[in-house]
């Protein structure tokens, strides 16, 4: 008789157990949902907001001028050698050092040396694919500043390999530019013109 109540007993907290812990699963659940549906919301919102203010790029200023000068003329016969002469300009900066994109078909012309103009700078040439990179420091041996006037700062020489009219260009190519640093670090921009050149 004691086993029949025992074993009722059992059953009966078993089945409270039971409820117990359906109950609990389920306010869980609904608890969860709840907090989920609450955070997508708030991710939603998020994303949707949108900046009231716009930023603005502040461009670096355009001042001075870098010009190319080709020596024996517009037009060049196929196979011989010519030079271009690159002439700066810095209004009235100084100039620490310069960097100097010529692009140009690599194809047809075949760049055979940079020669550097100015004593006070050195510089550092990079062939590219389809443009030479030229970068030049000042001599930390010079003191006095350095402001360029029509001044010649490179000579370059190259061999004409196919017929055609070419041109050489300063623009930027990718992320590199043409571009004057003066004794502060600011950069400014120079102008630049192309120059378009025939081989026969």
């Amino acid at each position: 008789m004691e086993n029949t109540k025992h074993t009722k007993y059992t059953r009966l907290m078993l089945l409270i157990l039971a409820v117990i812990l359906l109950v609990a699963s389920i306010v869980g659940y609904i608890v969860s949902q709840r907090m989920n549906t609450n955070q997508r919301g708030e991710s939603t919102t998020q994303i949707t907001i949108t900046p009231s203010v716009v930023p603005t790029l502040i461009p670096y200023p355009v001042q001075g001028s870098l010009a190319l000068k080709e020596k024996t003329g517009q037009s060049i016969k196929l196979g011989s050698s010519f030079t271009i002469d690159i002439f700066a300009t810095s209004s009235k900066d100084t100039v620490a050092g310069y960097d100097v994109v010529l692009s140009y078909d690599t194809s047809a012309i075949d760049n055979q040396s940079v020669q550097n103009k100015a004593d006070s700078f050195r510089i550092f040439t990079y062939k590219r694919t389809n443009h030479l990179s030229i970068s030049a420091t000042k001599n930390l041996s010079i003191t006095e500043p350095i402001r360029f006037s029509e001044t010649p700062i490179l000579s370059l020489t190259f061999i004409a390999k196919k017929k055609g009219t070419y041109v050489f260009s300063l623009k930027p190519v990718g992320n590199e530019t043409s571009k004057l640093v003066n004794e502060a670090a600011a950069v400014t921009y120079p102008e630049t013109k192309d120059i378009r050149l025939e081989i026969n």
